[in-house]
């Protein structure tokens, strides 16, 4: 797909040519093979050039905060470590997601395993297993990193919603890149009073609370925007609006065999998160009788809601 896809090879792993070759030496001594494909190493590295992001960088966790922290707060399941667990090896084969949030400490990735069971989809969109091309194609191409059929997903088709129904993202996709950064945001999130209030709020079917913004370093700290990524359309004309209807053209010709008549939607990595927000989605829970928080996700500052 022009510009993000240039290279008839960028899908395949960098370094596949060589895996499994290469003397007895070179084995003991621990070479570094690479296991990204093409397009996974060129997304990160612009990433990395153009925002400073580190991907080495680690989150680290104040467990013992996690370890009491109640599910319940955020409306979620109360699940314990070893259930946890279990429900890791279960589903790990069909819900990926899980598979990243295994190298989160114990504490970590009992809430995240929480938010699994409930309703919403902050840790599937928004969290650390979603790669950097996954996140930048969501921008671009309204490619839904939830949608696990990789026909479906190349042809915008949501991932979460019933039926063939197509993926909507505004001009921004964004994530926390660390599963410990995650469920730490989420833990003091649920929490904070204004998070406290919106869950609250007398249930009523047909409305929800309204999202609550609150900022990076107020729940992962100074460095908090550190762990923060994303991308973001490039104005069209100087218009984000433009941009956004621009790219629903270009998805709408694609999907039916025709040429587009607007130019391949063009993206860029947001800067900084330094200053920004993590905003709180808050909806109907599955039982329909109370609200959880359905996601979270970081916003760069000076940003309205734009990305679900």
């Amino acid at each position: 797909m022009g510009e993000l896809d240039r290279g008839s090879d960028r899908d395949k792993p960098v370094e596949a040519d060589t895996v499994g070759e290469g003397t007895l030496r070179d084995r003991e001594v621990g070479v570094v093979v690479e296991t990204r494909t093409r397009g996974e190493a060129y997304a990160d590295l612009r990433q990395s050039a153009e925002s400073g992001w580190d991907r080495s960088r680690r989150f680290d966790a104040p467990r013992g905060e996690l370890a009491v922290f109640r599910a319940e707060q955020a409306g979620l399941p109360k699940v314990s470590a070893e259930e946890a667990g279990r429900y890791v090896e279960r589903h790990r084969a069909g819900r990926p997601w899980l598979e990243t949030a295994i190298r989160a400490s114990p504490e970590a990735l009992r809430i995240i395993v929480s938010a699994d069971q409930g309703g919403g989809h902050g840790h599937i969109r928004h969290e650390g297993w979603v790669t950097e091309q996954a996140s930048m194609r969501r921008v671009a191409y309204l490619e839904d990193p939830a949608q696990l059929d990789p026909d479906k997903r190349r042809r915008g088709i949501d991932g979460l919603r019933p039926g063939s129904r197509h993926h909507i993202c505004a001009d921004l996709a964004t994530r926390i890149t660390d599963p410990d950064a995650f469920a730490t945001a989420l833990a003091r999130g649920a929490r904070h009073p204004a998070v406290r209030a919106a869950l609250s709020t007398p249930h009523d079917r047909t409305s929800r609370p309204d999202p609550v913004w609150l900022p990076i370093a107020v729940l992962l700290g100074k460095d908090g925007h550190k762990v923060c990524t994303g991308w973001q359309l490039e104005p069209a004309a100087g218009s984000a609006e433009a941009a956004v209807d621009n790219r629903w053209a270009w998805r709408t010709a694609m999907s039916q065999g025709r040429q587009p008549d607007v130019p391949e939607p063009a993206v860029r990595p947001v800067p900084t998160f330094e200053g920004g927000t993590i905003v709180f989605v808050v909806t109907h829970n599955r039982q329909r009788d109370g609200y959880e928080i359905a996601t979270l996700f970081p916003q760069p500052p000076a940003r309205d809601l734009t990305s679900r």
